[in-house]
């Protein structure tokens, strides 16, 4: 909602709840927008696999609304998914590579996906962000996790078999503004920093910043987590596309440099 207005767009937020086709339609109507960017989702992973028929509800049928609602005002839609639609298995996936998710989210993230690739003008972004909330963190993300546990100084345990190229929401944003003004951009497109961290690598360059902290960080796996959930651990994708498009992708510490001033976060605590 800040970035996009600092290009040069006009920014009407969609309010309320995407499984309202009506309250979706009216809404998308009224702005009578040149482009629709979507990204409404239930994203929790263990929350979607004890309401599989929520995260249908939200990430499939919700999505199905919203590019309903763009296909009638004549608006292009950009639908903002995640790499988690694929196995994990070894990651660098490519956007011609076939997705296999592995659990709710995944497969409700696909099921979206499926929709936005229906219509002629619909484009899918896939990607890992990894940041904080505008009016702070409220712990519901890696990034937000992390930083509150650094900041409490508790002890945490990183993945380091899970491992991503994720962006800042703040780049995310930037490169979206970007990409509204580009035509021709195919049906799928995979953006990410150009480098590749474990969780817990990405936990230490965090923790370099963070001298006060008195916790303890240890290394772990993914597959420690006992609720029943599969989690895909290879989660990085191949970015070449996106680099001959919109030009170098930055690395994961430029990310934390970028998430740290656009936050207004201190370059150190502690």
């Amino acid at each position: 909602m800040r970035v996009l207005p600092e290009a040069g767009f006009r920014v009407v937020p969609l309010t309320g709840d995407i499984r309202d086709a009506a309250a979706v339609a009216k809404q998308i109507t009224q702005a009578a927008p040149a482009h629709v960017v979507h990204a409404a989702a239930m994203t929790y992973v263990a929350a979607c696999e004890r309401q599989p028929q929520q995260a249908f509800a939200v990430n499939g049928e919700g999505t199905k609304n919203v590019v309903e609602a763009a296909r009638a005002a004549g608006a292009p839609i950009l639908y903002v998914s995640t790499a988690s639609v694929f196995k994990g298995d070894h990651g660098d996936y490519r956007e011609e590579d076939a997705p296999e998710p592995t659990n709710a989210y995944n497969r409700s993230k696909r099921e979206g996906e499926r929709h936005t690739l229906d219509y002629d003008r619909g484009l899918v972004l896939r990607l890992n962000l990894v940041g904080i909330h505008p009016d702070g963190s409220r712990g519901k993300n890696f990034f937000e996790w992390l930083l509150d546990g650094f900041c409490a100084d508790k002890d945490m345990t990183l993945f380091a078999d899970a491992c991503i190229n994720p962006l800042s929401n703040w780049t995310i944003a930037a490169l979206i503004a970007n990409l509204l003004t580009h035509d021709r951009l195919g049906k799928i497109l995979h953006i990410g920093s150009r480098d590749v961290k474990s969780k817990a690598a990405i936990g230490e360059l965090v923790h370099a910043r963070l001298p006060g902290y008195r916790g303890t960080v240890r290394p772990g796996s993914v597959d420690a987590i006992a609720d029943g959930v599969f989690r895909p651990k290879q989660m990085w994708l191949n970015t070449d596309k996106a680099a001959a498009l919109l030009g170098l992708m930055p690395t994961v510490a430029q990310e934390l440099d970028t998430i740290f001033a656009r936050s207004r976060l201190p370059a150190t605590l502690g």
